[in-house]
């Protein structure tokens, strides 16, 4: 396994959300990681690989960049119009309610 195949599996690996799967795979993946001339070079544990990997990604902006395009993407102008009726709908409901106290305590002044 090559320095660009063991990039594509432990990009896999970080895709897995379910950290108990995670775990999982990466004591799976453990006896063939060894065998990669990384290791032989490195002696490094696949789990600090993993970790190292999942932050040296995290970092890099291009990533980034392509998951916010991906999250804006899936945001349809409905589902925002939809949000916003709600909030709307809950600061509505808080000023009628924080106004009713006011006039509550006006009349309790007078």
């Amino acid at each position: 396994m090559n320095n660009i195949e063991l990039e594509k599996k432990i990009k896999e690996l970080l895709g897995i959300e379910n950290y108990f799967d995670l775990v999982l795979a990466i004591k799976d993946f453990e006896k063939e990681y060894k065998t990669t001339e990384f290791f032989k070079v490195t002696k490094r544990p696949l789990e600090a690989v993993v970790k190292e990997a999942k932050i040296h990604y995290a970092l890099q902006f291009n990533d980034l960049a392509d998951k916010l395009q991906k999250v804006l993407d899936n945001l349809s102008l409905e589902s925002v119009n939809e949000l916003l009726d709600k909030m709307s709908g809950v600061f509505g409901k808080e000023n009628q309610e924080i106004t009713e106290s006011l006039e509550v305590l006006k009349n309790l002044k007078n």
